[in-house]
């Protein structure tokens, strides 16, 4: 499972994506990774191996919303969230994802913590 998750970081880093490191006191309580292309952001935030939240909003949702709603989201193992996020299509294209959904209550998008 590690090695999966590693391959399916690895993937996401080719795709574009840029990393934080969210502290807890004895090291690194999640990694977060975050790409922002053709009008929207595609996130996920790995706990573990086996926990990760992946989601993709849209940008202008972010500038008008203080609680975004995702157009798209799963939660579940890395290396399954990740390469799922990274095989949506891109946001506007045929395929992609384009109605809102309830966001679930896990899910923290970047402007949660600017209000």
């Amino acid at each position: 499972m590690v090695a999966a998750a590693s391959g399916a970081v690895e993937a996401s880093v080719r795709a574009g994506f840029r990393f934080s490191y969210l502290p807890a006191l004895d090291g690194v309580l999640a990694v977060q990774g975050i790409r922002v292309r053709h009008g929207a952001m595609d996130m996920y935030l790995a706990r573990s191996a086996s926990d990760a939240l992946a989601a993709r909003v849209r940008v202008d949702d972010l500038e008008f919303h203080s609680s975004p709603p995702p157009l798209w989201h799963a939660r579940g193992a890395v290396a399954d969230v990740v390469m799922e996020l990274l095989g949506l299509p891109p946001h506007g294209s045929p395929g992609a994802p384009a109605l809102t959904l309830s966001r679930p209550s896990e899910l923290w998008i970047p402007s949660d913590s600017v209000n």
